[in-house]
């Protein structure tokens, strides 16, 4: 099994085929790796929201190639239902969800690009991406992950967690 090893670079330095990221229902303005990978990618996703084609739900998915703005090839943005709420099991979840999808979709390097969480620690995380990987990491050969309060430091406010009341 390989080991994931953690990077401290924002979502739009992660190495890889592909550099996954979650956004969620609750969250509009995006938040976190997802506002970031949206704004480089001219607010394709923003616009798909805006236009009612996803809104986060979980188990969609949207993928969208490299405009030249970003390290990796390909971005793949997961629903993930609601943030607000989000517990310690459904973020297992849903991190074992970005790896299957990747894997389904023959991604072999992955990043994976999350925002922190209160429930969420370091530790917690690397255990989430190890039982995932043990999981649903068949054919995986490399998996790098960043967890950043601070996404971008040109854009502060993008990577601040907001909800919808």
């Amino acid at each position: 099994m390989i080991c994931p090893e953690r990077l401290a670079l924002p979502a739009d330095s992660l190495p890889g085929e592909s550099v996954v990221a979650l956004y969620f229902v609750d969250q509009r303005p995006l938040a976190g790796p997802a506002a970031l990978l949206d704004w480089r990618l001219d607010g394709q996703l923003t616009k798909m929201l805006l236009g009612d084609q996803v809104r986060g739900r979980a188990g969609e998915h949207v993928v969208m190639q490299n405009n030249g703005k970003l390290n990796a090839k390909w971005v793949m943005f997961v629903g993930g239902g609601k943030w607000q709420g989000l517990c310690r099991e459904t973020h297992a979840a849903l991190v074992r969800h970005m790896l299957k999808v990747a894997r389904q979709a023959g991604i072999r390097k992955i990043s994976l690009a999350f925002m922190p969480h209160e429930e969420i620690d370091g530790d917690i995380l690397l255990e989430q991406i190890n039982d995932a990987l043990a999981s649903e990491g068949a054919g995986i050969e490399t998996c790098s992950f960043s967890c950043e309060a601070v996404v971008s430091a040109s854009e502060p406010d993008r990577g601040r967690p907001r909800t919808l009341s």
